[in-house]
């Protein structure tokens, strides 16, 4: 199955707000874009169709599109993101700080995805990593809500759609905070 591979980020003078006791901005912007470029060498060694950055931010991305989000919040920029850009029968959304992120990782969330319905990579805090969902936009998505994963998944039961819940190292190790960096380090 052919996927568009959607990854938000946000604005860099924002970036890694948590990351502010152990990092300068400048650090915490090279931070986040040192791991946008290991996502997408992820997904494009994936090989499971399109990637598009989704953001307001006018980044270096060697090739890949930037879809400018207009400054919506990220859900929001992500519904738009579906609706304008994304013409496969599966649309997966991927965080740009999941620095373990492999290849294998994101074939197995497209792969997850249900006929109908949401595959959610679930952080290690609860949280959402990604999702992939058929048909594209088929569900609102609910990143940066604390406990999003089972959210989502209660959001798909309640619109009558099924969904499966991955727990996949590289999908659910994400750097939020001081202790997330150091045991990346």
């Amino acid at each position: 199955m052919r996927a568009h591979v959607l990854v938000p980020v946000k604005r860099l003078d924002g970036a890694k707000s948590r990351l502010a006791a152990a990092l300068s901005a400048e650090e915490r912007a090279a931070l986040v874009q040192t791991m946008l470029h290991g996502v997408l060498e992820a997904v494009e060694e994936a090989a499971v169709g399109p990637a598009t950055v989704v953001s307001s931010e006018p980044l270096e991305l060697d090739g890949a599109p930037r879809f400018d989000d207009r400054g919506l919040p990220w859900n929001q920029a992500l519904e738009a993101a579906m609706r304008e850009v994304v013409y496969e029968e599966c649309a997966a959304v991927v965080s740009a700080d999941l620095p373990r992120l492999r290849a294998e990782e994101v074939r197995a969330l497209v792969a997850a995805t249900p006929e109908r319905g949401i595959a959610i990579a679930r952080a290690k805090d609860g949280g959402t990593n990604a999702v992939s969902m058929r048909p594209p936009g088929v569900l609102r998505t609910l990143f940066g809500e604390p406990g999003s994963a089972a959210l989502h998944v209660q959001a798909a039961r309640d619109a009558g759609l099924d969904a499966v819940v991955l727990d996949l190292d590289g999908l659910a190790f994400d750097v939020d905070t001081p202790e997330d960096l150091a045991a990346w380090g």
